[in-house]
């Protein structure tokens, strides 16, 4: 989907067609009469004629015939997934409105960067400790948004790593319960316990409210760097989290899973790779990862510290996905293997 919104302009326009339901009623025919559409919005023409033109010129819509507009059809392929055109047009906006502002901080201060930008400041873990009605309002923002991406990240890795040869699965930083409770779905069998902060675990429970596999995703609060991290689950995995923190700290993060998991059970890590900016500049809805850019890692890091750790049938796999992904599975020795 993200061709179609590669243009700061279109992705404007298909931000304003979404929120104003003019998506909706290009979804609803083939094909409308262009001016009797822009009477029922109260757009004026010349400023429809605008709008007109960025959504078809991102190949959003097209005209199949003089004075009609209709949703062309790649654009109704990809619009099952709204939400996650949504998710990805919110936080876009914010980042690369960080990045025109504060870009030359990016370059020589990130810290001055991180303190200044809105995208950083939505990202409050320090709010995620004391529930609150203020946090949980605080930290459903990001948590909103990682779900919605995790929702669609997760399956590529687990059709790689096949959860149901585990029984019980501990997701660490598991944010909402998504990644855990697409896992249960996919293995009957399966327990998964999500470790993550107080006010996060309240949000995860609430995402899988309803949902037959979230009745086995149990959710435990903790603080995944100083708090035990409990033992017994013979699958471990690190989703999108290890980049959030400096090298010591991931590392130390992998001892403790180590310890914590189970003789030959499976640690799995899935992370962000560094786009290649050198291939092609990014686009305009790339914004939100490039300003991540300098957190995310190459896999050399986790293959040494796992190598340090003992593990064996160490992998590293690449998954191309709208960004590159690691995928990085080990074994710890022991047990029947």
């Amino acid at each position: 989907m993200d061709r179609f919104l590669e243009s700061e302009a279109a992705a404007q326009g298909l931000a304003f067609a979404l929120a104003s339901g003019l998506i909706d009623r290009l979804a609803r025919r083939p094909d409308t009469d262009a001016a009797g559409l822009a009477a029922d919005f109260r757009i004026a023409a010349p400023q429809f004629d605008c709008l007109a033109g960025l959504l078809v010129g991102a190949g959003i819509a097209a005209e199949p015939a003089p004075g009609r507009i209709g949703l062309s059809e790649a654009f109704r392929a990809v619009l099952p997934c709204r939400d996650l055109i949504e998710a990805k047009l919110a936080f876009a906006a914010e980042a690369a409105e960080d990045l025109r502002r504060h870009f030359p901080a990016f370059i020589t201060e990130l810290p001055a960067f991180m303190a200044a930008s809105r995208t950083f400041e939505l990202f409050r873990y320090d709010r995620c400790f004391e529930i609150s009605p203020e946090n949980l309002e605080v930290t459903r923002r990001w948590v909103s948004y990682t779900t919605c991406l995790t929702r669609y990240e997760a399956g590529p890795c687990l059709d790689r790593i096949e959860p149901g040869r585990s029984r019980r699965l501990l997701d660490v930083g598991g944010n909402s319960g998504e990644f855990a409770a697409q896992a249960c779905r996919r293995a009957p069998a399966l327990e998964a316990t999500v470790l993550d902060l107080p006010v996060v675990c309240t949000l995860g429970r609430e995402n899988l409210a309803g949902r037959p596999e979230g009745a086995r995703v149990t959710f435990r609060p903790g603080d995944m760097r100083r708090d035990p991290l409990p033992e017994g689950h013979d699958l471990v995995t690190f989703k999108s989290v290890l980049h959030d923190w400096p090298a010591e700290e991931a590392r130390a993060l992998l001892i403790r899973a180590g310890h914590a998991l189970a003789p030959g059970g499976c640690l799995v890590i899935y992370e962000r790779a560094p786009m290649p900016l050198r291939e092609r500049a990014p686009t305009y809805i790339r914004s939100a990862d490039l300003v991540f850019q300098p957190f995310f890692r190459e896999a050399d890091l986790y293959r040494a510290a796992l190598t340090d750790l003992g593990f064996v049938d160490l992998t590293v796999r690449r998954i191309d996905l709208e960004t590159p992904f690691h995928l990085i599975t080990a074994r710890k020795p022991g047990g029947a293997a």
